[in-house]
């Protein structure tokens, strides 16, 4: 037993689980798997070769849309993030596994793996091959850039932006709100391309990660970093700089990651 909208748009070989509802006003591609109670709700693009997985939902209300009122979607602070259409965008090749939940005013590029109860909320852009590990949250008006890993139980807050081939580790915490105060915020961190983030990090609000940097586990990252610096503990501090056949190792081994 299923549920598929007379107005879907389905392509070849579309494999829909038990219980499943494909709602009108979606598109999915062809070779396309949708597992069992999934909801794939109006205006999700499902683009070709993805695998679905059970209890997933695709096109989520957003905060906004729910509660009527959204502070952030107001804000000049996250004018770039902002993603207009009403869309739930999936590329090709992705796989987003069981539990998952993505919102509405989402675009993700192709080939994205996720782990299981991944939360993606709105307006985020995530770029090619990117890596979302199990019960990661990424908490909406973020931008993330190609070949990017963020590993299982990361909390990304709004407005961080990520460029590409970062590794983020499991369990790091990325902050945007330095007093605490309702109603301010939205001054997340900005991740240059190929730094690598160790477990149990946090980042503060508004700090700089210079390209190539390495963050040593658990770490306090409350001051910019420059780029190639190894640097670690609570609070951060720089202790050397990388030298450029370290930097290559990493770049190797991430460019060249299947």
């Amino acid at each position: 037993m299923q549920f598929v909208g007379k107005r879907a748009n389905l392509g070849r070989n579309v494999e829909i689980g038990f219980c499943a509802s494909v709602e009108d006003g979606t598109k999915i591609g062809n070779n396309v798997k949708i597992g069992p109670f999934c909801q794939i709700i109006t205006g999700s693009v499902i683009e070709d070769n993805c695998i679905i997985g059970g209890n997933c939902t695709i096109g989520h209300p957003t905060k906004l849309e729910v509660q009527k009122v959204d502070f952030s979607a107001d804000s000049p602070k996250v004018k770039n993030f902002y993603i207009p259409k009403s869309i739930t965008e999936i590329g090709k090749g992705s796989v987003v596994r069981s539990g998952s939940i993505i919102y509405k005013h989402v675009v993700i590029d192709e080939n994205l793996r996720t782990g299981h109860n991944i939360l993606i909320r709105e307006h985020v852009n995530l770029g090619k091959k990117c890596v979302v590990g199990t019960n990661a949250i990424l908490d909406g008006y973020i931008q993330v850039g190609d070949n990017s890993m963020i590993q299982s139980h990361c909390y990304i807050a709004q407005s961080v932006k990520l460029g590409s081939y970062v590794f983020i580790s499991p369990g790091c915490i990325f902050l945007d709100n330095k007093k605490i105060i309702l109603g301010q915020g939205l001054e997340g961190a900005v991740v240059e391309d190929f730094v690598r983030i160790g477990g149990g990090t946090k980042i503060l609000p508004g700090v700089t990660i210079g390209k190539y940097a390495l963050i040593g586990a658990g770490s306090i990252v409350a001051r910019n970093i420059p780029s190639k610096a190894i640097a670690y503990g609570a609070p951060v501090k720089v202790k050397a700089f990388q030298a450029d056949e370290d930097v290559k190792k990493y770049v190797d081994s991430i460019v060249n990651w299947q």
